[in-house]
């Protein structure tokens, strides 16, 4: 038996013993680092984050507060320029941490940073973020060891659905008030999401040459599937102005009639791509003032045509990457190109659209953020921010959380417009899709997942798709259906009170309400966050 008086005596001695696990100084070698992407291990234990790579593991924090953070780095430069590295610490709740220096020393030096962690297990983790940027040349960066005071390691990533769970129900529920007779047995059943949960559209599965009944399965998953679409190619401008004269639009109009028919929103994607070779042949040839005309007359005759059909549209698509027009016609070309869009449909959002932002090391972020910036600041009507999610392999929801925590600065929606999991381990694949809609559903920017086609007989990416050539399920496809149709639909049985009031909490859409013999259908939106509705009363 421990003496009473000992015991307290004895709890102080076990909390300063945690006390001191905790601020004692953690030493990770790189080559025990739980992430290292893009990169190689040396011989003498390294890290070479070639390619503008990452390295980086899981701690926990007992409370949130200062940390100390050292880095064994050694770099190379190339032109007498030396590689910048970006230290970064970041939680599934947000509030990410940054600091950005420059690995100035061809010897391994200690690099020493003071942060300020959250409390829990968050991400640390340091990039290589100039590598090829200025040209060809090829500098690198070693990384040997992080150390850090006052965080220990933690056992491993955070755990995605208690880190979401809290800001979805607050975020994506409004209270629902049935008014009815006292004692009225009430029932409400979800039939839409307000959010986007959408899909591309392939186009072969619209022409003549495909399986009938590949089409009629393709379209029935589509249609059971997804509330929202965007045309994948049959929509971009090689696609309906092959060669130089009238353009068809005979695929892109098939795709968006029968999305009208099936009550699903349409997306337009999208209006230019200046990705060198996906610019037509009779385009480049044209002079350059010949050039400026016809990209007016290709930005007002996409939206023109489809004002009050498509709601919003990828401007310029990938433009950090992408430069053709840019290059032939100055900068402002871009801004010109969202204005004419604007002109062609002044009710239209339209969109910036890029990729390697959510994928890990955030590698296009920066450089999206800059030229955010500065369209906005020359006057072009941005109205959205696109995020492209394809991933060649597990998702890491951290750097997608602090993608979506920078961008959401502009106060624009953001969507998700592109996403897939190109991976062999059908187990692994659905843990990435489920992280990966956990965190965007909890962001409060984001508007809207499209992933990137569905099935493996019309996929890019056939590894990535969610049902099987043969229409198997994959456990993706089981997952999404989870998430969406079961844990985030609303689904209630219940009594009215004496006063013959009913009030719930339910996801933002549409819903079924019956009151003893009477039932109605209601809209429950974000914007106004309650519905008060009266049923037999």
């Amino acid at each position: 038996m421990i003496d009473k008086f000992l015991l307290p005596a004895a709890m102080l001695l076990c909390m300063s013993f945690l006390s001191v696990l905790w601020c004692a100084e953690v030493t990770l070698p790189a080559a025990k680092a739980r992430i290292r992407e893009v990169g190689k291990t040396m011989a003498d234990g390294a890290w070479n984050l070639w390619s503008n790579g990452g390295l980086g593991d899981w701690f926990e924090a007992e409370r949130p507060g200062n940390i100390t953070v050292t880095l064994v780095a050694a770099g190379q430069p190339a032109k007498d320029v030396f590689p910048i590295a970006r230290l970064w610490a970041g939680s599934l709740e947000g509030g990410a941490v940054t600091r950005t220096f420059t690995v100035d020393s061809e010897e391994f030096k200690e690099y020493r940073f003071e942060i300020d962690a959250p409390k829990g297990v968050f991400l640390l983790r340091c990039d290589f973020t100039n590598d090829f940027v200025e040209g060809k040349e090829d500098r690198n960066l070693f990384l040997r060891e992080i150390r850090v005071s006052g965080a220990r390691l933690a056992p491993g990533a955070p755990d995605v659905r208690a880190a979401t769970d809290e800001a979805i129900r607050k975020l994506r529920c409004g209270t629902l008030t049935v008014r009815t007779t006292p004692g009225a047995t009430v029932k409400v059943t979800q039939l839409r999401h307000e959010f986007a949960f959408g899909t591309a559209i392939s186009t072969r599965m619209f022409r003549d040459k495909v399986n009938p009944q590949d089409r009629k399965k393709y379209l029935e998953t589509l249609k059971a599937n997804f509330n929202a679409a965007v045309h994948e190619n049959a929509l971009k401008w090689y696609s309906t102005q092959r060669r130089k004269g009238k353009p068809t639009w005979q695929d892109a109009g098939k795709i968006l009639v029968w999305c009208e028919q099936n009550d699903i929103a349409m997306r337009g994607h999208c209006i230019f791509w200046a990705a060198d070779k996906y610019v037509q042949g009779w385009v480049k040839a044209l002079d350059d003032e010949t050039l400026r005309v016809t990209l007016r007359a290709r930005a007002l005759d996409v939206t023109r045509r489809f004002r009050g059909r498509i709601g919003e549209y990828d401007v310029n698509n990938e433009m950090v990457s992408n430069s053709y027009y840019a290059r032939r016609l100055g900068q402002g070309i871009r801004v010109k190109m969202f204005r004419w869009a604007r002109e062609g449909d002044p009710d239209a959002v339209l969109y910036v659209n890029d990729y390697a932002v959510l994928t890990p090391g955030n590698r296009h972020l920066d450089a999206y953020e800059k030229q955010i910036e500065w369209l906005i600041a020359q006057g072009a009507p941005v109205g959205g921010i696109g995020c492209q999610g394809h991933f060649g392999g597990p998702v890491d929801v951290l750097s997608v959380r602090r993608a979506l925590d920078r961008l959401a600065r502009f106060k624009l929606p953001l969507k998700i417009t592109e996403f897939d999991v190109n991976l062999d381990d059908e187990t692994a694949k659905a843990k990435s899709l489920e992280d990966f809609y956990r965190v965007c559903f909890a962001h409060p920017a984001v508007e809207g997942i499209l992933m990137w086609g569905f099935w493996e007989g019309a996929h890019w990416r056939p590894k990535a798709a969610l049902w099987t050539r043969n229409w198997t399920a994959t456990p993706a496809a089981k997952t999404y259906r989870k998430l969406v149709f079961n844990e985030w639909w609303t689904t209630f049985e219940g009594k009215a009170d004496e006063k013959g009031l009913c009030t719930l909490r339910a996801f933002f859409g549409t819903h079924h309400v019956e009151a003893g013999d009477k039932t109605v259908l209601v809209e429950l939106r974000k914007k106004k966050g309650a519905l008060d509705v009266s049923v037999g009363r």
